[in-house]
């Protein structure tokens, strides 16, 4: 099983944003680190994890003492060779910082690089200059970080495609192991999105699909596999927490805006509700999701952000102290079988069609005959399972995706 676990907090809420986070604030920081660890006492289940994902957020917003507290009885769940990831700004990681993570256990870091265009930097709301980037990865190579991700966003108002590669150029000079190059979206209830909808920022798709095919040539040329849409990486170092994501394998989320998806278990009382909803749809899944989901698609990120400070603060609250799961969804067969395309096709590798089958009991060739024999015609697939797109098709894989529903 993976986990991942929510660090809120940010130096500074960035404008295309819409994450659930808070300005980093020591009062909050101070009441966080308890009620998370009783969150995790209270839903680890004795179980181990062969991937940990700590994401936010910043997580090294927070000081060294709060890391140190948290990450011990955390990580002492960890499974032998686990891939543990810290996900981590420029402007928040020093020498004394990296070295105690790496010490800690933390073996994986995923810095938000973002751009090394200072005047693409300044329109993302970055804290930090191409030259913080660069002392950011010294630091994580001096504290012995052998897997090192680069965060990336093209498509930005004013980005030109020189400047693009100007920025994959200088990526590739740092040799990270991991690269994920993300097409700028813009959420709802953000400044970008407001500024979208005055018309003072426009997408440009013509330009954001040579982007595309411009980091997919030149990282292909230097020797990384493009995996995943937006993720490229050295042979080997794939992130395997995605990997299983996209997979369907499942997850536990701890923190207050974190999301898990566990199937159903032997764990759940005989008699109870979801038992008996296992015994009647065994392949279903339930996932407990606390309430604050990309702005476009749930509560906008200002009220999720205050619900976050006030959750921080004093609750919703069960008797045992901890936050209580603010939301549950049982996830039908048909849902969870749409998922599971939807996911497989961002991948190289596709959907794994037997896998498939074996888990839903129908073959997807089957079912959606008709429409993927009209994507290899069109030139969005590839002829011979399992089930993949071409670069043609991962450009509308969202649009691909609703074929299957």
């Amino acid at each position: 099983m993976n986990l991942y676990l929510h660090i809120p907090f940010c130096p500074r809420i960035c404008p295309y944003c819409a994450f659930p986070v808070v300005r980093v604030d020591k009062a909050l920081a101070a009441a966080f680190a308890p009620r998370l660890l009783a969150e995790w006492e209270r839903r680890r289940r004795g179980r181990s994890f062969s991937t940990v994902y700590f994401g936010g957020g910043t997580p090294t917003a927070l000081s060294e003492r709060d890391l140190e507290r948290i990450l011990p009885p955390v990580l002492a769940a960890a499974a032998p060779g686990a891939e543990v990831t810290m996900e981590c700004n420029p402007s928040t990681l020093s020498d004394a910082k990296a070295r105690r993570l790496r010490a800690l256990g933390v073996n994986r870091l995923s810095i938000g690089a973002q751009a090394f265009d200072p005047a693409v930097l300044r329109v993302l709301g970055r804290a930090h200059a191409p030259a913080g980037i660069r002392a950011c990865v010294e630091s994580a190579r001096r504290a012995e970080f052998a897997q090192i991700n680069l965060d990336l966003i093209f498509g930005v108002p004013g980005q030109t495609e020189a400047a693009w590669e100007t920025t994959l150029r200088a990526a590739l000079e740092l040799e990270p192991e991991h690269l994920s190059c993300y097409g700028l979206t813009y959420e709802g209830d953000t400044e970008f999105f407001r500024r979208f909808q005055r018309g003072e920022m426009k997408p440009a798709p013509e330009v954001e699909r040579r982007m595309f095919a411009l980091a997919e040539d030149l990282l292909g040329d230097a020797g990384f596999v493009h995996y995943e849409i937006s993720n490229y990486a050295r042979p080997g170092a794939e992130c395997r927490h995605n990997l299983d994501g996209w997979s369907g394998r499942d997850y536990l989320g701890i923190g207050p805006g974190a999301v898990s998806t566990e199937r159903l278990t032997p764990f759940e009382a005989p008699g109870s509700e979801r038992a008996r909803a296992a015994a009647a749809d065994p392949g279903g899944r339930n996932s407990a999701e606390e309430p604050f989901r990309r702005g476009a698609e749930g509560r906008p990120p200002r009220e999720f952000r205050e619900i976050v400070a006030r959750r921080l603060r004093n609750g919703p609250i069960s008797a045992e102290g901890v936050w209580e799961i603010a939301e549950r969804e049982e996830l039908a067969r048909a849902t969870l079988a749409s998922e599971r395309i939807a996911l497989g096709l961002r991948t190289r590798r596709g959907v794994e069609e037997e896998a498939f089958a074996r888990d839903f009991g129908f073959s997807l060739r089957t079912r959606w005959a008709t429409e993927i024999a009209r994507l290899v015609e069109e030139g969005f697939a590839q002829p011979a399972p399992p089930l993949r797109l071409t670069r043609k098709g991962w450009l509308v894989a969202d649009e691909i995706a609703q074929m299957f529903l």
